[in-house]
C-alpha cells in the first residue's frame, strides 16, 4: 500500500493509504501500484478510481490535473 493525496490548491479531497489508483493519463489510462517508478505527468478529463483496503473503492471525476509519483507517495493536483 502507498499514500495517495488528491488535492486542489486550497483543499485536500483525499489522503489515505491505498492499494492502487487508475488515472486518465494524457497518453492513456494508467494504473499505479506500490513501488511504481517515479514519474510526473499530466492527466486529462475522466475518472480517478482508487482501490482501498479490501474491496472498497472511491471515484473522483476530474477535468485535468498533474500526477506526481515518488518513492513515498502519489500526489494528484487538480
Amino acid at each position: 500500500m502507498f499514500l495517495l493525496t488528491i488535492a486542489k490548491i486550497n483543499e485536500t479531497l483525499f489522503s489515505d493509504m491505498v492499494r492502487s489508483v487508475n488515472c486518465p493519463g494524457s497518453e492513456g489510462e494508467m494504473t499505479i501500484l506500490q513501488d511504481h517508478i517515479p514519474l510526473i505527468t499530466t492527466l486529462k478529463k475522466g475518472e480517478v478510481r482508487v482501490k482501498l483496503d479490501g474491496e472498497k473503492t472511491e471515484t473522483f471525476q476530474i477535468e485535468k490535473g498533474i500526477l506526481e509519483i515518488s518513492k513515498r507517495e502519489v500526489i494528484i493536483l487538480l
